[in-house]
C-alpha cells in the first residue's frame, strides 16, 4: 500500500527545514560542545539514581526541595532514562535536551499555523532554533528547557478561546513545567491572569498540575526516612531565595535588570518591540505572559545575561513575539497594499537566516562558547583521562570527594566538597541550614575518601564559597600527596588509606 502525502507540500516541506535545520545546530559534536557543567552534570547524577529507583543526591537523600538540588524528580528522571541508551553516558541526556527543542519548534509552528498563518509560525520556529543561547543551552541537560517546552504549549492555546479542549491543554503544558521545576509557578499565575475573567477555565488549567505536584510530594514524602525533612527543605528554600532576592533585587535593581536584560542584543531588544505591537490585538497573551514571568525572574537577578539557563523558560515566547508582529503587520499591509504584504514576510526571514548564519559555524567547528564559559569544565578530554586514572585504582565502596563534571564518570562513591563541609558541621552555600547526619546515606569525611579531585571548577568558584577554606588546609597539613596531575585538574591521595 503506498503511503498518502501530505495534504500540504508546503507544510511538509516547511517541518523538513526545521529538522534539518535543527540537525545543523544541534547535534555536531553535542557530547562535549559545550562544555559539562556542574547543574547539567549533578541533573544527570541523579536521574540516573531515579531510573534506578534511588533517588539520592550522591550522599544524600534527595528531597528535590533542598536549595542544593530544587528541581523536580519528572525532568531529572526522563534524563536517566535517555542516558541508559548511551550507557549512563551525558550524551543521553543532551540528546533528549535537543528533542525539547525540536518539539518546541515544530509546536511553534503546526500550533502556530491556526493563530498566525504559516509564514509567521514558521518564522518564530526558526528565529527560536538560530538563536545562539537556544543553540547552546538546548544542547545542556537542564529542567528549565522541559519548562521552556510547558509554557510554550500553554501559550498557544491560552492565545485561543476559552474551551474545555484548550484549558485542558494548557494544563498539559503547565504539568510538564510542574514536573521539571519550581518555576512553574510563574507560568501558572501568567495563565491564571491571562483568563482572570474565566474562573471555570482556572479549574480545568490547575487539575493536572495540581495531581503532579501532589503525587511527586507525596512519593517524596513517604520515601524519605524523616518524614519532617521535606517541611524543613521547604523552609530552607524559602529562607535562601528569601536572602536571594534581598542581595540582588532592592531598590531600583529590579528595573536595571529588565533594561539589561532586553537591551542585551538585537534578538531580545526586537523580541520587546514585537511584544508590545501584540498588545493592540488578541495577542496580548504574549506580552501579559513575557511580562509576568520574565519580571518574576529579572526582579531579583542581575546576572541572567551571563546565566541564561534559567531565562530558557521564555526564551520560546520571545520568538513567539516576531509570529505576532509579523502578523499583525502582514494585515495591516494587505488592507493597505494588497500583494506587498509578501515581500514584508520574505524580508522578515532575515532574522533568521542571520542567526542560522552566526550559530552553524560555532555548532559544525566545536566551538560554542557559553557566556559563562568561565565556570564550564575546559577540557573535557582532560576530565575523561583523569576519570579513567580513578576507575582502575578505586572499587566501588570507596569514596572520592569531587565535583560532579568528573563524579558522573566514576564508577565508586562520590560527594562533592559543599556536602563534605556541610558533614563537618559547617554552614555553605546552600546548605546554610545544615542538615542532619541521618539524611547522608554514607559519611561525607574527607578523612574517609581515598582520593580528593580538585577541578577546574573547584578553583574558580567552590573554594569561593563560605567555610570552604579548611578543606585546602587539611590536604595541606596532612600531606596528601599528588598522583594525577592535569592542565585544570589535580587527584590527591589520602595518606592513610593504603592501595
Amino acid at each position: 500500500m503506498t503511503p498518502k502525502l501530505p495534504k500540504s507540500w508546503d507544510t511538509a516541506l516547511a517541518i523538513l527545514l526545521l529538522v534539518v535545520a535543527w540537525a545543523c545546530l544541534y547535534l555536531p559534536h553535542l557530547r562535549t560542545n559545550p562544555g559539562w557543567y556542574g547543574d547539567e552534570t549533578l541533573t544527570l547524577m541523579i536521574g540516573k539514581s531515579l531510573y534506578e529507583g534511588q533517588g539520592a543526591d550522591r550522599a544524600m537523600q534527595a528531597t528535590f526541595w533542598h536549595p542544593s538540588y530544587a528541581y523536580q524528580p519528572g525532568y531529572a528522571w526522563a534524563v536517566g532514562l535517555a542516558s541508559v541508551g548511551t550507557g549512563g553516558d551525558i550524551l543521553g541526556g543532551r540528546a533528549l535536551n535537543t528533542l525539547i527543542a525540536l518539539s518546541i519548534a515544530l509546536c511553534l509552528y503546526l500550533f502556530g499555523i491556526k493563530i498566525f498563518g504559516k509564514s509567521p509560525a514558521l518564522l518564530s520556529a526558526l528565529i527560536f532554533l538560530s538563536y545562539e543561547q537556544s543553540v547552546v543551552h538546548f544542547r545542556w541537560i537542564y529542567s528549565h528547557n522541559a519548562v521552556a517546552l510547558g509554557f510554550v504549549i500553554a501559550v498557544l492555546f491560552l492565545i485561543r478561546k476559552a474551551s474545555v479542549r484548550s484549558d485542558l491543554a494548557i494544563g498539559f503544558g503547565l504539568t510538564i513545567a510542574a514536573l521539571s521545576h519550581p518555576l512553574f509557578i510563574h507560568g501558572s499565575i501568567a495563565a491564571w491572569l491571562c483568563r482572570i475573567k474565566r474562573p471555570l477555565s482556572w479549574l480545568r488549567m490547575a487539575f493536572f498540575p495540581t495531581l503532579a505536584i501532589i503525587a511527586l510530594t507525596l512519593w517524596t514524602w513517604t520515601r524519605l526516612t524523616n518524614k519532617n525533612w521535606l517541611a524543613e527543605d521547604f523552609s530552607s528554600l524559602g529562607q535562601f531565595y528569601a536572602q536571594f532576592s534581598k542581595d540582588n533585587g532592592s531598590g531600583l535593581q529590579s528595573l536595571k535588570n529588565v533594561f539589561f536584560f532586553y537591551s542585551q542584543d538585537f534578538f531580545h531588544l526586537g523580541a520587546f518591540v514585537c511584544a508590545l505591537i501584540c498588545c493592540w490585538r488578541r495577542f496580548r497573551v504574549i506580552p501579559l505572559f513575557l511580562a509576568v514571568v520574565s519580571g518574576l525572574l529579572l526582579q531579583n537577578r542581575q546576572n541572567l545575561t551571563v546565566f541564561y539557563y534559567q531565562a530558557v523558560v521564555f526564551l520560546p515566547i520571545l520568538a513567539l513575539a516576531y509570529a505576532g508582529a509579523l502578523k499583525l503587520l502582514l494585515v495591516y499591509l494587505r488592507a493597505i497594499a494588497g500583494r506587498s504584504s509578501r515581500v514584508a514576510a520574505l524580508v522578515a526571514f532575515i532574522i533568521p537566516a542571520i542567526l542560522f548564519g552566526s550559530s552553524f559555524p560555532k555548532s559544525f567547528n566545536s566551538s560554542i562558547t557559553p557566556r559563562n564559559q568561565f565556570w564550564v569544565t575546559q577540557n573535557p578530554a582532560e576530565v575523561e583521562t583523569a576519570a579513567v586514572w580513578i576507575n582502575s585504582h578505586v572499587s566501588q565502596t570507596d569514596l572520592v570527594v569531587c565535583h560532579q563534571n568528573i563524579g558522573w564518570l566514576l564508577n565508586c562513591r562520590t560527594t562533592d566538597f559543599m556536602q563534605a563541609t556541610a558533614w563537618s558541621g559547617r554552614p555553605t552555600f546552600t546548605f546554610e541550614v545544615l542538615p542532619a547526619k541521618e539524611r547522608f546515606l554514607f559519611p561525607a569525611d574527607i578523612s574517609s575518601a581515598k582520593y580528593v579531585v580538585i577541578g577546574d571548577i573547584d578553583q574558580r568558584w567552590t573554594f569561593g564559597q563560605p567555610n570552604l577554606g579548611w578543606i585546602l588546609e587539611k590536604l595541606e597539613n596532612e600531606k596528601w600527596p599528588v598522583k594525577w596531575q592535569g592542565d585544570n585538574y589535580l587527584i590527591v591521595k589520602n595518606p592513610v588509606i593504603l592501595d
